[in-house]
């Protein structure tokens, strides 16, 4: 497994815009599918997705593969995402 981060440095574009800025963590598997997305914003509100709850009226798991070098963030170990989830 993979774990990484993506710092997004723009808030939303609805009605949860005052949520504000957020840092999206991903597990991902060796074939770079994503398996667990936890999105942490800066107004502490958290949304989680997986495969068994893939989207919710919030938002919802990233579909098709990504890799570190698709984002702006750091690896992280495995600890500290599922200190999050």
């Amino acid at each position: 497994m993979n774990y990484f981060t993506q710092i997004w440095d723009e808030e939303r574009e609805d009605e949860y815009a005052s949520w504000g800025t957020s840092i999206w963590y991903f597990e991902t598997n060796d074939a770079d599918e994503v398996l667990k997305q936890i999105t942490v914003y800066k107004s502490g509100k958290v949304a989680k997705y997986d495969t068994d709850k893939q989207e919710d009226e919030f938002g919802g798991l990233c579909e098709g593969a990504l890799t570190i070098d698709d984002c702006d963030g750091d690896v992280i170990a495995k600890e500290e995402f599922y200190t999050l989830w």
